[in-house]
């Protein structure tokens, strides 16, 4: 068992030789993780649909707070071909996010 082979190498091993007792007690912990076709609720249900039943959105406009995609990463911030790229192909782009003045 991997995670037995695993637990003994970083030297805390776990005190199950069978997945049969790793399942057991992940199902005692986490109790939600073994219930096949069910689907827990979130808790976002209440906010969804107000006591009211009304369902609508509340007028504000959506936008996006994200100016240049390309350059959400880490390895995209981090590369001067991507830089370069983002300068040369949209110049007005040169954050990750927008500006609050904007």
């Amino acid at each position: 068992m991997v995670f037995r082979a695993l637990s003994e190498e970083i030297g805390s091993p776990l005190p199950y030789d069978t997945i049969e007792e790793l399942r057991t007690r992940i199902s005692e912990i986490a109790p939600h993780v073994v219930k096949f076709d069910h689907i827990e609720s979130s808790g976002f249900e209440k906010l969804a649909h107000m006591p009211n039943g009304n369902t609508g959105l509340n007028g504000t406009n959506l936008v996006e707070n994200i100016d240049n995609f390309y350059m959400t990463d880490v390895i995209s911030r981090n590369s001067h071909v991507m830089a370069r790229c983002t300068r040369e192909l949209n110049p007005l782009k040169d954050f990750n996010f927008i500006k609050k003045d904007q």
